[in-house]
Protein backbone atom coordinates (compact mmCIF):
# COMPACT_ATOMS: atom_id res chain seq x y z
CA UNK A 1 0.00 0.00 0.00
CA UNK A 2 2.81 2.46 0.73
CA UNK A 3 4.65 1.85 -2.85
CA UNK A 4 1.10 2.56 -4.62
CA UNK A 5 0.88 5.34 -2.57
CA UNK A 6 4.19 6.64 -3.13
CA UNK A 7 3.93 5.54 -7.09
CA UNK A 8 0.77 8.03 -6.99
CA UNK A 9 2.79 10.52 -5.65
CA UNK A 10 5.75 10.99 -7.49
CA UNK A 11 3.42 10.54 -10.87
CA UNK A 12 2.91 14.54 -10.77
CA UNK A 13 6.73 14.81 -10.63
CA UNK A 14 7.68 12.59 -13.09
CA UNK A 15 5.18 14.84 -15.26
CA UNK A 16 6.42 17.94 -14.40
CA UNK A 17 9.73 16.63 -15.15
CA UNK A 18 11.16 16.12 -11.81
CA UNK A 19 12.88 12.87 -12.77
CA UNK A 20 16.24 13.34 -12.94
CA UNK A 21 18.27 12.83 -16.74
CA UNK A 22 21.37 14.22 -17.29
CA UNK A 23 22.50 16.11 -13.63
CA UNK A 24 25.21 18.13 -13.75
CA UNK A 25 27.03 19.32 -11.00
CA UNK A 26 28.17 22.51 -11.23
CA UNK A 27 32.03 21.88 -9.32
CA UNK A 28 32.00 18.87 -10.59
CA UNK A 29 34.20 17.51 -13.80
CA UNK A 30 31.86 14.98 -14.97
CA UNK A 31 28.06 15.64 -15.74
CA UNK A 32 26.10 11.79 -14.14
CA UNK A 33 23.18 10.51 -15.85
CA UNK A 34 20.78 9.28 -13.40
CA UNK A 35 18.60 7.74 -16.03
CA UNK A 36 18.77 4.42 -16.28
CA UNK A 37 16.54 3.72 -19.69
CA UNK A 38 19.44 6.16 -21.43
CA UNK A 39 22.51 5.44 -19.34
CA UNK A 40 22.22 1.66 -19.42
CA UNK A 41 20.39 0.04 -22.27
CA UNK A 42 22.62 2.68 -25.11
CA UNK A 43 26.06 1.07 -23.32
CA UNK A 44 25.21 -2.29 -24.05
CA UNK A 45 27.56 -2.46 -26.73
CA UNK A 46 30.19 -0.75 -25.21
CA UNK A 47 31.50 -3.50 -22.49
CA UNK A 48 35.15 -3.15 -23.21
CA UNK A 49 35.22 0.51 -22.25
CA UNK A 50 35.15 1.71 -18.63
CA UNK A 51 32.78 4.20 -17.82
CA UNK A 52 33.40 7.74 -17.62
CA UNK A 53 35.90 8.42 -14.43
CA UNK A 54 36.83 4.70 -14.22
CA UNK A 55 39.92 3.41 -15.31
CA UNK A 56 40.30 -0.73 -16.27
CA UNK A 57 43.79 -2.02 -15.09
CA UNK A 58 43.23 -5.60 -16.07
CA UNK A 59 46.28 -4.55 -18.17
CA UNK A 60 48.61 -3.92 -15.88
CA UNK A 61 50.72 -0.90 -15.65
CA UNK A 62 50.46 2.32 -13.64
CA UNK A 63 47.24 4.47 -12.87
CA UNK A 64 46.62 8.21 -13.90
CA UNK A 65 44.89 9.26 -10.72
CA UNK A 66 46.54 9.64 -7.21
CA UNK A 67 44.45 8.37 -4.69
CA UNK A 68 47.13 9.54 -1.95
CA UNK A 69 46.09 12.99 -2.85
CA UNK A 70 42.64 12.58 -1.18
CA UNK A 71 43.79 10.39 1.77
CA UNK A 72 40.38 9.74 2.88
CA UNK A 73 39.26 7.58 -0.40
CA UNK A 74 40.90 4.37 -0.73
CA UNK A 75 40.83 3.50 -4.71
CA UNK A 76 37.48 2.65 -5.45
CA UNK A 77 36.30 -0.91 -7.45
CA UNK A 78 32.41 -1.12 -8.85
CA UNK A 79 32.02 -4.34 -9.47
CA UNK A 80 29.11 -5.51 -12.06
CA UNK A 81 26.30 -7.58 -11.63
CA UNK A 82 25.34 -11.04 -13.59
CA UNK A 83 24.73 -10.28 -17.48
CA UNK A 84 25.99 -6.56 -16.53
CA UNK A 85 29.31 -5.25 -17.55
CA UNK A 86 31.58 -2.46 -16.22
CA UNK A 87 30.12 0.29 -18.53
CA UNK A 88 25.82 0.05 -18.34
CA UNK A 89 26.01 -1.27 -14.81
CA UNK A 90 28.34 2.26 -13.57
CA UNK A 91 27.45 4.39 -15.70
CA UNK A 92 26.32 6.97 -13.42
CA UNK A 93 27.95 5.95 -10.21
CA UNK A 94 31.52 5.97 -11.60
CA UNK A 95 31.77 9.90 -12.81
CA UNK A 96 29.11 10.67 -9.33
CA UNK A 97 31.96 8.93 -7.00
CA UNK A 98 34.98 10.38 -9.27
CA UNK A 99 33.45 13.60 -8.76
CA UNK A 100 33.77 13.28 -4.99
CA UNK A 101 37.36 12.41 -5.33
CA UNK A 102 37.54 8.91 -5.22
CA UNK A 103 39.74 6.87 -8.09
CA UNK A 104 37.50 4.78 -9.25
CA UNK A 105 38.35 1.20 -11.17
CA UNK A 106 35.71 -1.32 -12.63
CA UNK A 107 36.54 -4.75 -14.50
CA UNK A 108 34.67 -7.26 -16.43
CA UNK A 109 34.44 -10.66 -15.26
CA UNK A 110 32.60 -13.95 -16.00
CA UNK A 111 32.69 -13.88 -19.12
CA UNK A 112 34.88 -14.23 -22.83
CA UNK A 113 36.41 -11.53 -24.67
CA UNK A 114 34.09 -10.02 -26.88
CA UNK A 115 31.27 -10.60 -24.50
CA UNK A 116 28.37 -7.94 -24.67
CA UNK A 117 27.14 -9.23 -21.10
CA UNK A 118 29.30 -10.74 -18.14
CA UNK A 119 29.00 -12.33 -15.31
CA UNK A 120 27.30 -15.35 -16.19
CA UNK A 121 30.58 -18.03 -15.37
CA UNK A 122 31.09 -19.55 -12.01
CA UNK A 123 31.02 -17.32 -8.90
CA UNK A 124 33.83 -18.89 -7.29
CA UNK A 125 35.92 -18.61 -10.16
CA UNK A 126 34.52 -14.67 -10.91
CA UNK A 127 35.98 -14.35 -7.14
CA UNK A 128 39.33 -15.52 -8.26
CA UNK A 129 39.42 -13.17 -11.20
CA UNK A 130 38.37 -9.92 -8.75
CA UNK A 131 41.11 -11.15 -6.28
CA UNK A 132 43.82 -11.38 -9.12
CA UNK A 133 42.44 -7.53 -10.12
CA UNK A 134 42.60 -5.93 -6.30
CA UNK A 135 46.00 -6.86 -6.93
CA UNK A 136 46.62 -4.71 -9.60
CA UNK A 137 44.58 -2.08 -8.66
CA UNK A 138 47.00 -2.06 -5.33
CA UNK A 139 49.96 -1.97 -7.57
CA UNK A 140 49.04 0.42 -10.12
CA UNK A 141 48.24 2.75 -7.21
CA UNK A 142 50.54 2.13 -4.26
CA UNK A 143 47.36 1.74 -1.71
CA UNK A 144 47.48 -0.45 0.86
CA UNK A 145 43.73 -1.46 0.40
CA UNK A 146 40.99 -0.99 -1.60
CA UNK A 147 37.61 0.04 -1.02
CA UNK A 148 34.25 -2.41 -3.14
CA UNK A 149 30.72 -0.93 -4.04
CA UNK A 150 28.78 -4.20 -5.76
CA UNK A 151 25.41 -4.68 -7.50
CA UNK A 152 23.64 -7.61 -7.39
CA UNK A 153 25.80 -10.56 -8.18
CA UNK A 154 28.50 -8.06 -7.56
CA UNK A 155 27.33 -7.80 -3.99
CA UNK A 156 28.12 -11.50 -3.23
CA UNK A 157 30.45 -12.60 -5.16
CA UNK A 158 33.62 -10.36 -3.40
CA UNK A 159 32.43 -11.84 -0.11
CA UNK A 160 33.15 -14.99 -1.69
CA UNK A 161 36.60 -13.25 -1.97
CA UNK A 162 37.10 -11.71 1.07
CA UNK A 163 35.37 -15.39 3.43
CA UNK A 164 36.91 -18.13 1.18
CA UNK A 165 40.19 -17.04 -1.05
CA UNK A 166 43.39 -16.91 1.04
CA UNK A 167 44.44 -13.14 1.49
CA UNK A 168 41.57 -11.46 0.01
CA UNK A 169 40.37 -10.29 3.32
CA UNK A 170 43.20 -8.07 4.06
CA UNK A 171 43.20 -5.79 0.93
CA UNK A 172 39.47 -5.06 1.48
CA UNK A 173 38.40 -2.33 4.06
CA UNK A 174 35.17 -1.31 2.96
CA UNK A 175 32.54 -3.25 1.10
CA UNK A 176 28.62 -2.09 0.17
CA UNK A 177 26.68 -4.47 -1.75
CA UNK A 178 23.44 -3.05 -3.25
CA UNK A 179 21.11 -5.49 -4.00
CA UNK A 180 23.11 -8.13 -3.40
CA UNK A 181 22.04 -11.68 -3.71
CA UNK A 182 23.73 -12.66 -0.24
CA UNK A 183 21.53 -15.35 0.82
CA UNK A 184 20.52 -16.62 -2.60
CA UNK A 185 16.88 -15.86 -4.87
CA UNK A 186 14.22 -16.97 -6.40
CA UNK A 187 14.14 -14.79 -8.86
CA UNK A 188 10.86 -14.36 -8.37
CA UNK A 189 9.62 -18.09 -8.17
CA UNK A 190 11.42 -18.55 -11.54
CA UNK A 191 14.46 -20.88 -9.64
CA UNK A 192 12.14 -22.76 -7.88
CA UNK A 193 9.89 -23.62 -11.09
CA UNK A 194 12.88 -24.64 -13.22
CA UNK A 195 14.09 -27.23 -9.83
CA UNK A 196 10.33 -28.70 -10.18
CA UNK A 197 11.07 -28.96 -14.01
CA UNK A 198 14.17 -30.53 -13.58
CA UNK A 199 15.84 -27.92 -15.47
CA UNK A 200 18.93 -26.53 -13.30
CA UNK A 201 21.53 -28.83 -14.25
CA UNK A 202 21.36 -27.98 -17.46
CA UNK A 203 20.79 -23.97 -16.68
CA UNK A 204 24.02 -24.45 -14.93
CA UNK A 205 26.15 -25.60 -17.46
CA UNK A 206 25.73 -22.73 -19.75
CA UNK A 207 24.85 -19.56 -17.22
CA UNK A 208 26.34 -21.02 -13.53
CA UNK A 209 26.05 -17.88 -11.62
CA UNK A 210 22.32 -17.94 -12.37
CA UNK A 211 22.40 -21.03 -10.58
CA UNK A 212 24.45 -20.38 -7.93
CA UNK A 213 22.82 -17.32 -6.47
CA UNK A 214 19.70 -19.57 -6.28
CA UNK A 215 18.37 -20.31 -2.57
CA UNK A 216 20.25 -23.48 -1.32
CA UNK A 217 22.61 -23.66 -3.76
CA UNK A 218 26.24 -25.31 -3.26
CA UNK A 219 27.41 -21.91 -3.65
CA UNK A 220 25.26 -20.30 -1.26
CA UNK A 221 26.22 -23.11 1.73
CA UNK A 222 29.70 -22.41 0.60
CA UNK A 223 29.58 -18.58 0.88
CA UNK A 224 27.35 -18.43 3.79
CA UNK A 225 29.59 -20.86 6.32
CA UNK A 226 31.95 -19.96 8.93
CA UNK A 227 34.86 -22.03 10.42
CA UNK A 228 33.26 -22.59 13.61
CA UNK A 229 29.71 -22.11 15.38
CA UNK A 230 26.36 -21.41 13.49
CA UNK A 231 26.59 -20.42 9.45
CA UNK A 232 26.49 -17.11 8.98
CA UNK A 233 26.71 -14.42 6.26
CA UNK A 234 30.18 -12.28 8.37
CA UNK A 235 31.80 -14.85 10.87
CA UNK A 236 34.34 -13.72 13.67
CA UNK A 237 37.40 -12.53 12.48
CA UNK A 238 36.23 -10.71 9.80
CA UNK A 239 37.84 -7.05 9.88
CA UNK A 240 35.40 -5.77 6.47
CA UNK A 241 33.02 -2.98 7.35
CA UNK A 242 29.87 -3.75 5.46
CA UNK A 243 27.11 -2.26 4.51
CA UNK A 244 24.05 -4.02 2.38
CA UNK A 245 21.27 -1.05 0.58
CA UNK A 246 18.06 -2.87 -0.69
CA UNK A 247 14.51 -1.67 -1.75
CA UNK A 248 11.15 -3.56 -1.63
CA UNK A 249 10.76 -2.85 -5.28
CA UNK A 250 13.41 -5.51 -6.03
CA UNK A 251 12.47 -8.33 -8.60
CA UNK A 252 15.75 -10.06 -8.69
CA UNK A 253 16.53 -10.98 -5.21
CA UNK A 254 13.21 -12.23 -3.97
CA UNK A 255 12.72 -12.03 -1.13
CA UNK A 256 14.58 -8.82 -1.38
CA UNK A 257 14.91 -9.38 2.77
CA UNK A 258 17.62 -11.75 1.44
CA UNK A 259 19.97 -9.40 0.44
CA UNK A 260 20.41 -8.65 4.21
CA UNK A 261 23.53 -10.01 6.08
CA UNK A 262 23.64 -11.63 9.05
CA UNK A 263 26.38 -11.78 11.41
CA UNK A 264 27.84 -14.71 14.06
CA UNK A 265 27.37 -13.23 18.25
CA UNK A 266 30.64 -11.92 18.20
CA UNK A 267 31.04 -9.60 14.77
CA UNK A 268 30.50 -5.92 16.53
CA UNK A 269 26.94 -4.58 15.29
CA UNK A 270 28.57 -1.46 14.03
CA UNK A 271 30.64 -3.81 11.25
CA UNK A 272 27.22 -5.06 9.63
CA UNK A 273 24.77 -2.39 8.44
CA UNK A 274 21.71 -3.07 6.56
CA UNK A 275 19.42 0.11 4.61
CA UNK A 276 16.44 -0.52 3.67
CA UNK A 277 16.04 2.72 1.64
CA UNK A 278 12.49 2.99 1.24
CA UNK A 279 12.51 3.45 4.94
CA UNK A 280 14.45 6.42 4.79
CA UNK A 281 13.12 8.00 1.69
CA UNK A 282 9.61 7.12 0.30
CA UNK A 283 10.45 8.53 -3.06
CA UNK A 284 12.67 5.17 -3.45
CA UNK A 285 11.03 3.28 -5.71
CA UNK A 286 13.35 1.75 -8.03
CA UNK A 287 14.06 -1.86 -8.62
CA UNK A 288 16.54 -4.00 -9.46
CA UNK A 289 18.57 -2.80 -11.81
CA UNK A 290 17.69 0.77 -11.52
CA UNK A 291 19.39 0.92 -8.08
CA UNK A 292 22.18 1.76 -9.48
CA UNK A 293 20.67 4.86 -11.07
CA UNK A 294 19.38 6.12 -7.85
CA UNK A 295 20.61 9.35 -6.42
CA UNK A 296 19.21 7.91 -2.99
CA UNK A 297 21.28 4.78 -3.20
CA UNK A 298 24.60 6.54 -4.26
CA UNK A 299 24.62 9.29 -1.77
CA UNK A 300 24.10 5.87 0.87
CA UNK A 301 26.62 3.88 -0.42
CA UNK A 302 28.81 7.09 -0.58
CA UNK A 303 27.90 7.53 2.95
CA UNK A 304 29.16 3.84 4.36
CA UNK A 305 32.18 4.71 2.50
CA UNK A 306 33.02 8.73 3.98
CA UNK A 307 30.56 8.85 6.86
CA UNK A 308 29.73 12.26 5.58
CA UNK A 309 27.53 12.30 2.80
CA UNK A 310 24.05 13.50 3.17
CA UNK A 311 21.60 11.27 2.53
CA UNK A 312 19.36 12.27 -0.63
CA UNK A 313 15.82 11.64 -1.10
CA UNK A 314 14.69 12.64 -4.28
CA UNK A 315 12.03 11.17 -6.86
CA UNK A 316 13.80 7.29 -8.31
CA UNK A 317 11.25 5.25 -10.71
CA UNK A 318 11.29 1.62 -11.67
CA UNK A 319 13.41 1.51 -14.80
CA UNK A 320 14.11 5.17 -14.77
CA UNK A 321 16.06 6.20 -11.49
CA UNK A 322 16.39 9.37 -11.01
Amino acid sequence: MRRRLALAVVTTAAVLGMVAGTAANANAALDVNWNWATGFIPNLPNSATPPPGAENVSGGGSSSCNWAASPNHLPLILVHGTWEQQHDNWNAMSPYFKNKGYCVYTLNYGGNPGDVMWGWKSIAASAAQLNAYIDKVKAATGAPQVDIVGHSQGGVMPRYCIKIITGCMAKVNKFVGLASSNNGTTLSGLAKLGKFLGLTDGISLVQPAAIDQTIGSDFMNTVNSCPTGPAANVCNGDTVQYTVLETNGDQVVTPYTGAFLSKQSGVPASQVTNVLVNDECILELSEHLGMTYSQNVASRAARALDGTTAKKCVVSLPYIGG
